[in-house]
């Protein structure tokens, strides 16, 4: 036996049926939905509402036809208007605890994401870019996914929990704005007008339809509503009188109380200022539900006396303006509810970075990691104003941190790609070469306080840009560069000559602690800091 009921109290509820018996697929075709929170198919806004008999009926007469037992229950008797408003304040305080509860745990979800972000990135900590063909393309392009994906779960989330948020602030304003003496006047209007409908319906009525001229060409007779239909009419009248009743003692409370004027014909005359929402004009004419003003330009609108503000009436011996006293807005009870929102910019950038910047092996672009770059701006000592050279730039971390310390920085890098991105990153860079740096004579420069590099490696090429860099250099300048360990050991006769030179300028080595570098690569690396001869 399904039993379909429907009280002001609890709305339409479907109660007998069970998961499988076919009888939610006919209720779902009638406008019947599912309730998570209640376990129950029902139809929606259905509470302190009148039943919709047409839905109710057919949902039944379909479900008879499909084999089904079913009793309709309708009770249309209108609760207390008072009690109704202090329910739904109570289920409106639950929704704003479930919507505070679900913006606090996507926050949460949006924060650890954004920490497996963060620490994926650090693989691409400064623009380091995928090096085609290298061993650490793989992992490279692993990494890049991965970040990608908790990049944009940490996006997602955040703005689910901003949303949660505001609609948990938003809870009640309605309510709210829908109690204002205005608002509840224009609402007395409108539901004077519904009820003057439902009891035409019930009383039956005629309507002429009249040519040019006013003479009658046809007369429509509407007979008094009967059966179901007419059930449906008096089960609205009652709802209708009962929110009037309630509607009109509020507002003649407020209007006792100050807070609200009744405005009409009775107390404004032509000749009177009036101020309505966008309005403020004198009173050309007064109508039984609307003042014509004179606004401006001859535009003269017609302005209902539920949308005016304050009356100034000149009529007196001084002109008295009359305006409700209109109530304090109270501070609602519960605290704001306020997430912290996230800086997604950053991951977002480096994203994009490990997404658009591919380059081949051989450029062994291995940019320097924040704590490499700390450790040369060091051992550099640059000042502002300090010209600083640094060759072999890749994506500009050492040149930003040089710009940062208030130097005029040149840069040189081999790769348009990295080039690129370095004046996208460091775009006060003075200027910027693309060119190998082997290839840049001296002469073409003035000579630099400061050079410092991080150049390739592999084949002794980090002795060679490091020779070459020394030629760059002025009276009294340093050069402060990153190397292989290597150089510190091998046997190979220009290894022995560069340890030569350093010693013979009185420069000196610092390592790096192991896997400075990684992942990107896991060569041991040291600082090398030269002064100029």
């Amino acid at each position: 036996m399904i039993t379909i009921s429907h009280t002001h109290e609890e709305g339409t509820l479907v109660d007998g049926t069970v998961k499988g018996d076919g009888a939610w697929e006919i209720l779902r075709k009638h406008g019947f939905h599912f309730f998570p929170s209640i376990k129950m198919i029902g139809i929606r806004q259905s509470r302190d509402q009148v039943a919709k008999r047409w839905k109710i009926n057919g949902a039944a007469q379909a479900l008879r036809e499909a084999g089904f037992e079913v009793v309709v229950e309708i009770d249309d008797a209108p609760r207390d208007r008072a009690q109704v408003l202090a329910d739904q304040a109570e289920r409106l305080d639950d929704r704003r605890d479930a919507l505070a509860a679900k913006a606090q745990r996507h926050a949460g979800n949006a924060a650890a994401a954004a920490d497996r972000a963060n620490q994926i990135s650090e693989r691409f900590a400064g623009g380091q870019p995928i090096l085609i063909g290298h061993h650490s393309e793989r992992g490279a392009r692993r990494d890049q996914k991965r970040m990608d994906s908790a990049m944009r779960k940490s996006v997602e989330e955040d703005r689910t929990a901003q949303e949660a948020a505001r609609r948990a602030n938003a809870v009640g304003s309605q309510a709210a704005y829908s109690a204002r003496p205005r608002v509840t006047a224009r609402r007395i209007k409108r539901l004077e007008a519904d009820l003057r409908r439902v009891e035409r319906g019930l009383d039956g009525y005629t309507r002429t339809f009249r040519k040019h001229d006013g003479t009658p060409y046809y007369v429509e007779e509407h007979k008094p509503a009967t059966g179901e239909y007419r059930e449906q009419l008096l089960a609205q009248k009652e709802h209708i009188e009962n929110q009037l009743a309630y509607d009109r003692q509020q507002l003649a409370a407020a209007t006792g109380q100050g807070e609200f004027v009744e405005w009409g014909k009775h107390n404004i005359h032509v000749g009177d200022r009036v101020w309505a929402w966008g309005y403020n004009g004198l009173a050309l004419k007064t109508n039984p539900t609307t003042v014509k003003l004179d606004f401006r330009d001859h535009w003269q609108p017609k302005v209902n006396y539920t949308d005016v503000l304050k009356v100034e009436c000149p009529h007196g011996d001084e002109p008295a303006v009359t305006a409700p006293n209109e109530p304090a807005r109270v501070r609602p009870a519960a605290s704001k509810v306020d997430v912290p929102k996230l800086d997604t910019d950053k991951l977002k950038a480096a994203a994009n970075v490990a997404d658009s910047v591919r380059v081949g092996r051989g450029r062994e672009a291995f940019v320097s990691p924040p704590a490499v770059v700390d450790t040369l701006m060091d051992l550099a000592d640059i000042w502002p104003g300090m010209t600083v050279l640094e060759p072999s730039a890749g994506t500009g971390n050492i040149a930003l941190a040089a710009v940062e310390r208030g130097a005029v920085v040149d840069c040189v890098e081999i790769d348009y790609n990295l080039a690129t991105v370095l004046t996208s990153r460091v775009p006060s860079a003075n200027a910027t070469s693309v060119r190998d740096f082997l290839d840049v004579d001296p002469a073409e420069r003035d000579g630099y306080d400061r050079v410092v590099m991080n150049p390739p490696f592999s084949g002794g090429k980090d002795i060679a840009h490091v020779t070459h860099a020394l030629g760059f250099l002025k009276p009294g300048g340093r050069l402060v560069g990153v190397m292989a360990a290597g150089v510190l050991h091998q046997k190979f006769k220009a290894a022995e000559r560069f340890r030569a030179l350093v010693e013979g300028r009185g420069g000196w080595f610092e390592e790096l602690p192991e896997g400075s570098f990684a992942p990107a690569t896991g060569v041991n690396t040291v600082v090398v800091v030269i002064p100029a001869q």
